[in-house]
């Protein structure tokens, strides 16, 4: 399996939900909200890595891909190794079975979230249900006052 399978089955998968595909990114344009899926090689491995989020039209980007950013992973560790495994295309794993597997975790994962979130009140309530808000930048906590909340739980 090679970078063009894995650049075929997310065409396939967010190109039908209205996604545009420029180089590594598929893009859905909201009114509020940006969608962005993104895929990542390894600078190790011909492993790959696929990160998704949101921009917030109302904000400026200042030098980062997208202002909430997540990646393909689980809470599970046998869940997470299987993951790794389908996105590290030096793992002998038969091609079929592999994006089967991938067609699967993305839409379970990536998919579900992105239809659910499609407005920054649905953005601010996926914040709000995280156990941290470290991975968030200040801009993006500031826009949804979320640092107060945050200040105050210590």
């Amino acid at each position: 399996m090679n970078k063009n399978d894995l650049i075929k089955l997310l065409d396939g998968i967010f190109s039908p939900l209205g996604f545009k595909r420029k180089g590594n990114n598929w893009l859905l344009n909201g009114e509020q909200l940006s969608k962005i899926v993104n895929i990542q090689r390894s600078s190790y491995s011909n492993a790959f890595y696929i990160n998704y989020g949101y921009i917030i039209r109302a904000l400026p980007l200042l030098n980062v891909r997208m202002h909430v950013e997540n990646r393909l992973a689980s809470t599970s560790k046998i869940e997470q190794k299987r993951i790794t495994n389908l996105l590290d295309f030096e793992i002998g794993i038969n091609k079929e079975k592999r994006l089967a597997e991938l067609k699967v975790i993305i839409t379970e994962k990536i998919v579900a979230q992105m239809q659910s979130i499609n407005i920054e009140e649905e953005l601010l309530n996926e914040l709000r249900q995280r156990s941290h808000l470290n991975d968030i930048s200040l801009i993006v906590k500031r826009h949804f006052n979320l640092q107060e909340e945050e200040e105050g739980e210590e």
